[in-house]
């Protein structure tokens, strides 16, 4: 199971493998969000056998500044923003290719807005053409992922995602409901 790490401010920073928590431990720059998961890592690493079951969140005690960095339309941003899902079709699936709305071709760009995942029947069916010569239609426009968004690397990880979340919640004083967006945290 991976790791969450938040920076002091709660913001999420990055998941780290098991491995990198010890370290961090070791020289203690973080701490537990939660007692109990604090308790049975200790536990774990007495017994020098760490298998985490439950996702581990932790906090940095001091608090690291993170760059804004502009995100790439990369394939992997691509499917990670469109969910692994076919914009045409709404099929899931790891084997999505990326589909140019406008063509390059026909001038389109390697941009956020222009980029979509795509299966392979629905992008051989449009081929070069515009999605109103095919009678094809998007699920949603597509937009870039900003880096809040992207923050959500956890989207790759749901069990983190939805501690997360439910350990916000706890922050605010709220009562943990089941979380059951699609996304995460609602902007």
């Amino acid at each position: 199971m991976p790791v969450l790490v938040l920076n002091s401010s709660l913001q999420p920073l990055s998941v780290i493998p098991e491995r990198r928590l010890i370290v961090l431990l070791s020289k203690q720059k973080v701490t537990f969000v939660d007692e109990n998961v604090r308790e049975l890592i200790e536990e774990s690493i007495q017994l020098r056998r760490l298998e985490l079951e439950r996702p581990v969140i932790v906090q940095l005690l001091a608090n690291v500044r993170v760059p804004r960095v502009a995100l790439q339309p990369t394939r992997t941003n691509i499917l990670l923003r469109d969910d692994e899902t076919c914009q045409y079709c709404g099929k899931r699936s790891r084997d999505l290719t990326l589909d140019h709305i406008i063509p390059r071709s026909r001038g389109g760009q390697s941009t956020w807005e222009n980029l979509v995942a795509c299966c392979k029947h629905c992008n051989g069916k449009k081929g070069n053409r515009l999605l109103k010569e095919v009678n094809m239609h998007l699920l949603r426009q597509p937009r870039a992922l900003t880096q809040e968004y992207a923050g959500f690397f956890l989207l790759r990880y749901p069990k983190l995602r939805e501690a997360y979340e439910q350990f916000l919640l706890t922050a605010m004083g709220t009562p943990m409901p089941q979380v059951h967006s699609k996304h995460g945290l609602s902007a």
